[in-house]
């Protein structure tokens, strides 16, 4: 990532760089000046004109100091804001494209935590961190270098003797801080993952009662990333004192042996004034050093973070790509046996299964018999094995998932609404989509009159996730965001639990009805919604135990009828 921003905005750091070095070379001209100016003044002014003239130089110096100073932060800081925003947009453009087996292992705060903490550490190493360096490195040199030409290369050594210190001291330090702060951006992470899932489950949390619970997981946390700060400052409190004691030392060794050189005439008054002028200057890069330290390891170890989730790879690869012209819906699943990559033991094992186009295929059974993983794995959500699902005649895994996405209207179990208007909602990925079309899906799915009820119709603001509306109509509002798609494929997978049985029989008919060919996968824990699938398939322990249209099951006498009398039955205890 630093490498690509680096390829596209090296000019802006190379430009900032110049001006940097123009300010370093113009603060060079004061010491000299300065000390020219003593030398007059102690000799008996000789010329004021000349005076005048080195006063005037020492104003023009601090001018030129305002516009190069101007220009390096323009160039160098403006950069390092831009690789702000690259890096944001790169990982979230990289996010979008990861798999959801990246998202069951990868908590929302974590990534938070990375998008604002890691991205800022990061930020300050490509910005004041690369400022301090170039301009403590080629402060220190040219000074040292001014030292020595203008007033005694004996007293410069002995200034400079601290550095060796300083440089051992600065690498041990570091590779501690790396360590530390890596600690501090895991805890964050923990940190904002509890805050993150409290403020989510706000209304559970408050009818469970439980406030005092997350209020103690919570500073349990909060403890933690103190802790682990303190542990950080503790290092960080000890290394900035010490840079500072030996930056100091080196003013004590000028100051000791440079008054001695002066009393006993080896370097004129001006000349020492010149000297610890330019020593002065010294103190800051030999300072600032520590800084840099400290914000280059923050940097290196937030950058190693968000490298992390950029490396990743996505599990769902194609291999010999095809490209459907024309999606028919066919869809078949042969021997097929799955096992989550997380997972250790197989959900789906030898199912046998099709869907022909035009028709509608019921998935039914006992609860956590894989009816949801077949809905997710037609969708190309997860990797299976060559051979095993084919659409149109296709193996999968030849498809690649941008074009299945575009021809599967996929509706999850977990609906999720945006904090936009209803009508913003329904036509979600294409704002292009027109009103009438809206409103026309919004009436196969059978909530278009609840919409004309809200306070401004359409365009009524939904709350966080659709917090404001009721299970049913979040459900529907999501059956049509999917059927606007037009796609070939409708997989809804037990998305209507929330309706009455008539409503999602009404709207299972909408969709056979509304005018255009789809194969329609229905999975509902409701039998009496799918009575009229051209095939149902019941799953018991990941495989498929009976198949067959509704009346052939009830004769059947197995798992199927005993489910449909039980719900019948509850039917009619219900109505008494």
């Amino acid at each position: 990532m630093i490498r690509d921003f680096f390829k596209h905005n090296w000019l802006k750091y190379l430009v900032g760089a110049l001006f940097l070095i123009s300010v370093d070379i113009l603060m060079l001209v004061t010491p000299r000046v300065m000390g020219r100016i003593v030398d007059e003044l102690r000799s008996g002014v000789q010329d004021m004109d000349f005076v005048g003239l080195l006063i005037l130089a020492v104003i023009g110096v601090a001018f030129g100091l305002f516009i190069t100073r101007l220009f390096w932060r323009v160039f160098i800081m403006g950069a390092a804001r831009r690789f702000e925003y690259y890096s944001r947009r790169t990982l979230f453009e990289k996010l979008l494209n990861l798999p959801p087996t990246f998202y069951d292992k990868t908590r929302v705060g974590d990534l938070m935590a990375r998008f604002t903490n890691d991205v800022n550490a990061v930020r300050m190493a490509m910005g004041p961190a690369i400022v301090m360096t170039i301009d403590g490195l080629f402060l220190i040199t040219v000074t040292i270098v001014a030292m020595g030409s203008f007033t005694s290369w004996n007293l410069t050594w002995i200034a400079i003797t601290p550095f060796p210190a300083l440089a051992i001291v600065s690498t041990f330090f570091g590779r501690i801080i790396h360590k530390r702060f890596k600690s501090v951006q895991a805890s964050f992470s923990d940190l904002t993952d509890t805050v993150e899932e409290s403020i989510s489950g706000i209304r559970l949390i408050k009818s469970y009662g439980i406030e005092d619970l997350r209020k103690g997981t919570l500073v349990d946390k909060s403890d933690n990333y103190v802790d682990e700060n303190m542990k950080l400052v503790r290092i960080w409190g000890m290394f900035f004192p010490l840079i500072q004691t030996l930056s100091m030392l080196g003013s004590v060794l000028a100051t000791l042996f440079g008054g001695r050189m002066v009393i006993l005439g080896q370097l004129t008054l001006g000349e020492y004034v010149t000297f610890t002028a330019y020593l002065g200057m010294l103190i800051w890069p030999m300072t600032a050093f520590g800084w840099v330290i400290n914000i280059i390891q923050r940097g290196r170890a937030s950058y190693k973070r968000l490298t992390e989730v950029l490396e990743e790879d996505s599990n769902i690869l194609v291999e010999n790509p095809v490209k459907i012209e024309d999606f028919k819906g066919h869809i078949a699943m042969k021997n097929l046996t799955f096992t989550y990559p997380t997972g250790s033991h197989p959900i789906l094992e030898e199912i046998d299964f099709e869907v022909q186009p035009g028709s509608k295929v019921a998935i039914v059974g006992t609860t956590g018999s894989g009816k949801s993983t077949i809905a997710k794995l037609i969708a190309r959500l997860y990797p299976i094995q060559e051979g095993r699902l084919f659409i149109d005649g296709y193996d999968i895994n030849r498809i690649e998932p941008s074009m299945m996405r575009e021809n599967v209207a996929y509706v999850p179990q977990e609906t999720f609404l945006f904090s936009e208007t209803v009508r913003n909602n329904i036509r979600f990925g294409d704002m292009s989509i027109p009103d009438q079309d809206v409103e026309k899906y919004a009436m196969i799915a059978a909530i278009h009159e609840d919409i004309l009820g809200f306070p401004k119709a359409y365009e009524t603001l939904v709350g966080e996730r659709g917090v404001t509306l009721s299970g049913g109509q979040k459900q529907r509002i999501a059956i049509a965001r999917a059927l606007i798609k037009e796609a070939s494929i409708i997989v809804l997978d037990d998305c209507l639990s929330a309706v009455d049985t008539e409503t999602e029989a009404k709207i299972l008919n909408s969709l056979r009805n509304s005018g255009r060919m789809r194969s329609i996968v229905v999975i509902s824990h409701r039998l009496k919604a799918v009575v009229d699938a051209d095939m149902i398939y019941v799953m018991h322990d990941g495989r498929v135990v009976e198949s067959g249209r509704h009346l052939e099951l009830v004769e059947n006498g197995g798992l199927y009828q005993r489910m449909y009398e039980r719900q019948m039955l509850e039917e009619k205890l219900r109505g008494e």
